[in-house]
C-alpha cells in the first residue's frame, strides 16, 4: 500500500510527464409508520465561501493541470453539455451557481473557449488521500409490462406509503467488508428497521405495489443497483424508471458471497459474468440475491426526445454519458467539475482519463477518491460499465 504522500507525488509525476505527453416470517402489521418524505440533498449557505470552508475536511493540494495531456485531450464540447444542465438544478451550491452567470458568452461548439472558462473559473486541486476505486455504472434497457404475465413475472416496486424517512432509518452504508455481524450493522441504521430483501420477497409485504413487471430476475437485480433504467413495454411504448427510496439497509456485494462460497473469484465478478452464473444456478440465485438485504423502491420519470439525457441523477438534473459521475458529498459536493486520472506504476503506460462533473451520489460510493462513473444507456453502455474497475485520484475544480 503507498502513502499518500507517494500518491500525490506519483500524480504530480504523472502530470509532468502528460504535458511533455431474519428466520421469521414478517407480517404487514409489523412494517413502521410513514413519518416523513424521502428527503432532498442538503442546501448550502447562500454566500459564497472561503477554500477552507467549501469542503468540510481538508487536505487538498494544488495541482495545474493546464498544460497536461489529460487535460487538453478530453471531450470538452460533451462536458460543457453537462456543465449546462448543472446550472439548471435548483440544488446547485451559491459558489458555483455563480459560474453559470459567467458561461453566458461561451460558444460551446468551441473546445478551446470552453477549455479556457474553467482554467479561468476554476483552480484545481488533489485530494490528499491514498488512490480510491473507480468503477462505472449505466442505464439500462430492459422489457416489461404493466401486469404480470407468465413472461414478465419479476416486479419491481413503487415507494410504499409506510416507508419511514431515511433519517429514521439513517440510510446504510456499504458494507463490503464484512467486518461487523449484520446484527451490529442494522443496530447501527437504527430502531425502526425496514425489512431486508429476503423478508420482502419471501412474505409478498408489497403485493399491490407492483410498479412494472420484468421478464428476467437478474436484471431486475442489477436495476437495483444501477438505480434507475428503460424499460420497454408491450405496446412499444418506453418509459424511464428511477430511485424513489430505499429500506435503509446496507449494501453488501454479491461478488464476495460468489467469492466466499468457492463459485467466483472476485477479479472475475463482472457484471456479465454474474448474470452467466446466475442462468446456470437458477436454483441458488436467490440465496446469492438474498445476500444483499438493500431493496429500492422506484417511480416512473418523464422520457425525453434528447438522446442525450440520462436519468435524473441527485442533483435533480439530467445525467450525461462519460461526463457525470456519482460521488461521496462528504468530500466532493455535487456540481463540482471533476478529473479523474487512473493510477499506474509504470511511466510508460497512458492512464485513463475522464473529465465529469459531480451530479450523482450511491450508497456505495463512500471516500474520498471513490467515484462511480456515468457510461450512458442501453447494451454498449453496460458492456464499458461491467468492465470498468481501477485505482485512481479525484482532482476538483474549486470555484475561484
Amino acid at each position: 500500500m503507498h502513502s499518500t504522500s507517494k500518491n500525490i507525488s506519483l500524480l504530480l509525476t504523472l502530470l509532468l510527464l502528460a504535458s511533455c505527453f431474519g428466520n421469521r416470517p414478517v407480517l404487514r402489521e409489523e412494517l413502521p409508520e410513514d413519518k416523513g418524505e424521502i428527503p432532498g440533498t442538503p442546501t448550502y449557505e447562500s454566500i459564497p465561501l472561503s477554500l477552507d470552508r467549501f469542503y468540510k475536511r481538508k487536505g487538498y493540494e494544488p495541482i495545474n493541470l493546464a498544460n497536461s495531456e489529460y487535460w487538453r485531450q478530453q471531450n470538452f464540447q460533451l462536458a460543457y453539455i453537462a456543465w449546462q444542465r448543472n446550472c439548471k438544478s435548483k440544488k446547485l451550491p451559491i459558489e458555483i451557481f455563480i459560474k453559470c452567470k459567467t458561461q453566458q458568452k461561451i460558444d460551446g461548439s468551441n473546445s478551446d473557449m470552453v477549455r479556457k472558462f474553467f482554467q479561468e473559473n476554476f483552480r484545481t486541486y488533489a485530494i490528499r488521500e491514498k488512490s480510491g476505486l473507480l468503477t462505472a455504472y449505466y442505464e439500462p434497457v430492459l422489457r416489461g409490462s404493466r401486469k404480470k404475465t407468465k413472461k414478465y413475472y419479476s416486479p419491481i416496486f413503487k415507494r410504499p406509503s409506510n416507508l419511514p424517512s431515511v433519517s429514521k432509518l439513517r440510510d446504510g452504508a456499504a458494507d463490503n467488508t464484512d467486518s461487523h455481524s449484520p446484527e451490529k450493522k442494522e443496530a447501527e441504521i437504527g430502531k425502526k428497521l425496514y425489512p431486508t430483501r429476503k423478508q420482502i420477497i419471501e412474505n409478498d409485504l408489497l403485493k399491490g405495489n407492483e410498479l412494472v413487471f420484468l421478464e428476467d430476475s437478474v436484471e431486475n437485480f442489477f436495476l437495483h443497483i444501477q438505480g434507475s433504467g428503460t424499460i420497454t413495454l408491450e405496446n412499444g411504448k418506453r418509459i424511464r424508471v428511477g430511485y424513489a427510496g430505499s429500506n435503509g439497509r446496507p449494501y453488501r456485494s454479491i461478488a464476495r458471497w460468489l467469492d466466499a462460497n468457492g463459485e467466483m473469484p472476485l477479479h472475475k465478478a463482472s457484471m456479465e459474468n454474474i448474470k452467466s452464473w446466475v442462468r446456470n444456478n437458477p436454483k441458488r440465485s436467490d440465496d446469492m440475491f438474498n445476500y444483499n438485504p438493500r431493496f429500492i423502491f422506484f417511480q416512473e420519470f418523464p422520457t425525453s426526445k434528447d438522446p442525450s439525457e440520462g436519468p435524473q441523477g441527485t442533483l435533480g438534473v439530467p445525467l450525461t454519458a462519460n461526463h457525470s459521475i456519482a460521488v461521496d458529498e462528504d468530500f466532493i459536493k455535487l456540481g463540482t467539475p471533476v478529473m479523474v486520472i487512473e493510477e499506474t506504476q509504470s511511466k510508460s503506460n497512458n492512464p485513463r482519463s475522464f473529465f465529469m462533473i459531480a451530479q450523482d451520489t450511491g450508497s456505495a460510493i463512500k471516500g474520498p477518491n471513490r467515484g462511480d462513473l456515468f457510461f450512458g444507456t442501453g447494451f454498449d453502455a453496460g458492456r464499458r460499465a461491467g468492465s470498468t474497475k481501477f485505482r485512481g485520484t479525484l482532482i476538483i475544480f474549486l470555484p475561484r
